[in-house]
């Protein structure tokens, strides 16, 4: 190899090293610290709605279908994170929204859900069965 080749490939390796944010380094070392930083940063707004869905996923089967019934109903204020966050946490479960982006309500899935999963919401409870309250909210099923 030649010198100028050497010095070439030096000066990568010198660019490199001194542009690594060194707290980046240590990264892989400190992930399960990091996940539990980043889960609950998710929450940050509702922290107890994670527990509630755990509760919800506890109590129904896969292939269920839940309505989500949360304090509102506008998307980009709290319905999108709501029903998000439902999906992710009931994997194997139909989470139907009952609202869209354009904050239209979507009564047919109110009327073709299983399971109606209500947090820190009154929801009449005429025809259904309470299966299941805590962590501020009912699991209620027709």
């Amino acid at each position: 190899m030649s010198a100028r080749r050497i010095l070439a490939i030096a000066a990568l390796a010198a660019l490199i090293i001194l542009r690594i944010e060194p707290r980046l380094l240590s990264v892989p070392f400190h992930r399960p610290q990091l996940a539990r930083a980043y889960a609950s940063f998710a929450d940050r707004l509702w922290p107890e709605y994670p527990r509630f869905l755990e509760g919800v996923r506890a109590h129904t089967q896969s292939g269920d279908s839940i309505a989500v019934v949360v304090p509102t109903f506008d998307w980009d204020r709290g319905y999108s994170y709501a029903y998000y966050r439902a999906s992710y946490f009931l994997t194997g479960r139909e989470v139907l929204p009952l609202s869209d982006s354009e904050n239209h309500l979507q009564l047919l899935n109110f009327r073709s859900a299983k399971y109606i999963a209500a947090w820190r919401t009154e929801v009449p409870r005429a025809h259904f069965t309470v299966v299941w309250s805590g962590a501020g909210g009912v699991l209620l099923r027709r």
